[in-house]
């Protein structure tokens, strides 16, 4: 799952405050401590001087007050018994922290001026100061964690505030003739051009779909003329009636491109279109437009006849322009018919149609485009032809869905999903059960 910048940014914030906090804590205990020691130092040096300026010759000397207790032998001389309890045990260099009766005690032994001296002062003080300084930076530490993470709240959606402007914006930009253009006025400067480069794109794009489209519309009315002349030389020739057995058969052939060629560039035309307004929207039974195609293959194509096989699970309506719904399912089982010997099975239920046959199956490059129609369709044209790419157009301008499965060992199953316009009635269902074929 992708990551939100505002996120990314929150954690950046709150890291770096962190961290830095952390590193100065850190810093500030271990000046800490080498401030107090060196304090202790000095203190412990002017206590020692202060005992030994006092201490006699020829005799021990033994200072012991509730916070400071000294000893001192000088050279020559055995600690007697005199020596305070608390250094009893502490060898000769020593130096170290005990507590006696919940006061602490800083200790250290050594030799000095030759002869044997012993040092305890009470640095409860320090010790206590030094807890509530801990106890500050802990208090501290929360209120920096607390104080990070609303910065790094405040900060994120600060940042990200124009970003998800721009990303809001380009997200609501819908496909249309004339797409609407991003504001760019932005102080950020990469911003700026991001919004800038994106309107350039929908410029360049919408001159690009208008060039194709204009082209698109001006050949298929091009075309419209050649195909008229056409159908009325066949008409002219038919109505003769002298036409020989033997061109009977060319005749039909040419009727039948003539009739294909003329329903797909009504569809083009159609498609042109943009808009989907400009359709005409009717009730459209699909069980009667079946029939119709079926008798359209039954006078034009012998090599279908008995060859489709219509099954009727439920007598769908749908709310949509009809020779667009025609021309969708005759490529359909056109291109069943053409690619298979065998039986074709047109299945109606509730809310899909199911086109089925037992062929060598669709070309890879059709089967790639329908699961990413964002794919260059040239190689699907170049294998497949108008038909069923003008199939997956109808299915886009009609906002139905177009699904193909490979049957094993052999075939293909294409269904077309719609919603259907009311559920049927059982009356009309039971009528419709009984299917047939062409």
């Amino acid at each position: 799952m992708a990551v939100t910048i505002e996120r990314r940014l929150r954690r950046t914030v709150l890291a770096a405050i962190l961290i830095t906090f952390f590193a100065t804590v850190v810093a500030v205990i271990v000046a800490n401590e080498n401030l107090e020691r060196a304090l202790l130092e000095l203190d412990f040096q002017a206590e020692r001087e202060l005992v030994l300026d006092n201490a006699p010759a020829d005799a021990a000397l033994v200072w012991d007050t509730p916070t400071l207790k000294a000893y001192y032998a000088p050279a020559g001389i055995e600690p007697d018994a005199r020596i305070p309890s608390i250094f009893h045990g502490f060898p000769v260099p020593f130096s170290g922290e005990i507590e006696i009766d919940g006061a602490t005690f800083l200790i250290t032994t050594g030799l000095v001026r030759g002869g044997q001296f012993y040092l305890a002062k009470d640095i409860s003080l320090f010790e206590s100061r030094e807890a509530a300084f801990h106890r500050f930076l802990l208090f501290l530490g929360i209120a920096a964690v607390l104080l990070g993470f609303l910065l790094a709240r405040l900060t994120g959606k600060r940042l990200v505030a124009p970003i998800r402007q721009l990303a809001n914006q380009i997200r609501e930009t819908a496909p249309a003739p004339r797409m609407r253009r991003i504001a760019a006025d932005y102080h950020d400067a990469e911003l700026e051009a991001i919004a800038q480069s994106f309107n350039r794109f929908l410029g360049e794009l919408e001159a690009y779909v208008k060039r194709e489209q204009s082209l698109m519309g001006l050949a298929s009315h091009e075309l419209r003329t050649p195909i008229a002349v056409i159908a009325g030389a066949l008409d002219v020739i038919e109505q003769r009636g002298d036409l020989k057995d033997s061109a009977q058969g060319p005749v039909l052939r040419i009727r039948r491109a003539m009739d294909e060629m003329a329903a797909n560039i009504d569809v083009i035309l159609k498609l042109t279109r943009r808009k989907s307004s400009a359709d005409r929207q009717e009730p459209v039974s699909l069980i009667e437009l079946l029939h119709d195609v079926k008798d359209d293959f039954a006078r034009h194509s012998a090599s279908a006849v008995g060859r489709v096989r219509l099954t009727v699970a439920a007598h769908a309506r749908v709310n949509a322009d009809p020779t667009l719904v025609k021309m969708l399912l005759r490529n359909l089982i056109q291109n069943a018919v053409q690619h298979t010997a065998g039986a074709v099975q047109v299945r109606v239920t509730g809310d899909a149609v199911e086109i089925q046959d037992d062929g060598p199956g669709l070309p890879k490059a059709y089967l790639a485009y329908l699961s990413d129609p964002q794919s260059d369709a040239g190689e699907l044209l170049s294998l497949s032809g108008l038909g069923l790419f003008i199939v997956t157009l109808i299915c886009e301008r009609l906002s139905w869905r177009l699904q193909v499965a490979p049957v094993q060992p052999r075939g293909t199953t294409v269904r077309v999903l719609f919603a259907p316009l009311s559920s049927p009635t059982p009356e009309v269902h039971a009528a419709s059960r009984s299917g047939g074929s062409v």
